[in-house]
């Protein structure tokens, strides 16, 4: 890893994860500000576009939406922190933005904007959350779009959401941002939650974008850090891990992300070099702290070793059906059960899923052409939105 120096003829940007000031940590953002990102505010500062996925409507009104998972918000004094650290773009396009619904949406926005942030990855309709927002920085023009997996949170033509995670759409809002800009970047929300590395077809996706046009592709999502690669002279990173991000009981490294600053020349907008910036976080230790020394090092390494699996594509997928296979029960019973429960997950690690749904050679056959089939999927998934 090389370590950027901000000169006149380079850009630094820099990407933060998942900020959402909920639960115990809206009253400390609030208080200290700034302060919250702790020693990593001086990079924030000194960037020439900073950006984070802001994780959480920031609203005082509307109801939570009907969805799966918890539904999260601050208080809009949250984003003087983000304003005065030094931030100036935010993402929208997440599996939250919506979960307070059209009222909380509509907040948010005004919120962030009131605040001097440039918005991109959600609007009042597709076509506008589809966007990309625009930073002039040493002469160049940085287009940043932002989407986001399909969960309970993307926009339609008629109703306000984030934009989705789409091969087509993706593709030809990268051409579009190409006509305007110089340097064009690429913030996905998706991945599996607590899996350090990209899921194959992400990974595919990712890839493609670059191919395509995307000068670099940042991801987040899974609330760890995780892997990063270089494709093709162009960076991607798979998770960079929640920024500021309680939780009553944190899962193993929910405490730990990293920043990624990347350079790139002004004079020829080819990348030069990254910088990650490793550090934990929690409502306890009152915000961000940048690791050093050997727990730093520590971090690198493991960057390190999740790269080279990456590179070894029989153990990146070996990597990958363990972990799925990991999840097996949990997921058949989500999946198949006819309704759901409070102990579901203790339930799964006891009982052998297969066997309570029957799942005999023609089951499992008739349950996987239903979900592999694009023209399957795509109904099954029509019958299940409607209401």
């Amino acid at each position: 890893m090389n370590n950027p120096e901000n000169t006149d003829n380079t850009i630094n940007l820099l990407f933060a994860g998942d900020f959402a000031p909920h639960g115990g940590y809206e009253k400390p953002v609030i208080t200290l500000g700034a302060a919250i990102f702790g020693d990593l505010q001086e990079d924030i500062a000194t960037a020439d576009i900073a950006f984070l996925n802001l994780e959480a409507p920031l609203c005082l009104h509307g109801k939570p939406i009907r969805k799966t998972g918890p539904s999260l918000r601050a208080h809009p004094d949250c984003l003087h922190a983000v304003a005065d650290a030094g931030f100036n773009v935010a993402g929208l396009a997440n599996n939250h933005i919506m979960d307070y619904g059209v009222t909380g949406f509509g907040e948010t926005l005004r919120a962030v904007t009131s605040h001097g942030l440039k918005v991109c990855g959600a609007g009042q309709y597709l076509q506008q959350a589809q966007q990309a927002c625009h930073v002039e920085v040493k002469g160049l023009r940085i287009a940043l779009i932002a989407v986001a997996e399909h969960e309970f949170s993307i926009a339609s033509s008629d109703h306000p959401g984030a934009a989705p995670l789409d091969s087509i759409d993706n593709v030809l809002q990268i051409e579009q941002a190409h006509k305007e800009a110089d340097l064009v970047f690429v913030s996905v929300h998706g991945g599996n939650e607590y899996f350090p590395l990209p899921r194959p077809g992400l990974r595919k996706l990712c890839q493609y974008l670059t191919n395509r046009g995307a000068d670099a592709v940042i991801c987040h999502h899974t609330h760890i850090p995780g892997a990063y690669e270089i494709h093709e002279g162009k960076p991607i990173i798979y998770s960079l891990g929640n920024l500021i991000f309680d939780h009553p009981h944190p899962p193993e490294n929910w405490d730990k992300g990293y920043a990624a600053i990347l350079k790139y020349s002004s004079d020829t907008r080819k990348f030069i070099a990254f910088n990650f910036l490793p550090y934990s976080q929690s409502v306890s230790q009152k915000g961000v702290r940048k690791m050093y020394g050997d727990q730093k090092a520590n971090f690198l390494l493991q960057l390190d070793k999740f790269y080279t699996v990456l590179q070894n594509n029989e153990l990146y997928l070996s990597e990958w059906k363990r972990f799925c296979f990991s999840k097996k029960n949990l997921l058949l019973l989500k999946q198949y059960s006819p309704f759901m429960f409070r102990g579901m997950r203790k339930v799964s690690s006891i009982l052998n899923s297969e066997k309570i749904f029957l799942l005999n050679k023609t089951s499992r056959n008739v349950k996987l052409n239903m979900i592999r089939c694009e023209s399957h999927l795509e109904m099954l998934r029509t019958i299940l939105t409607e209401e």
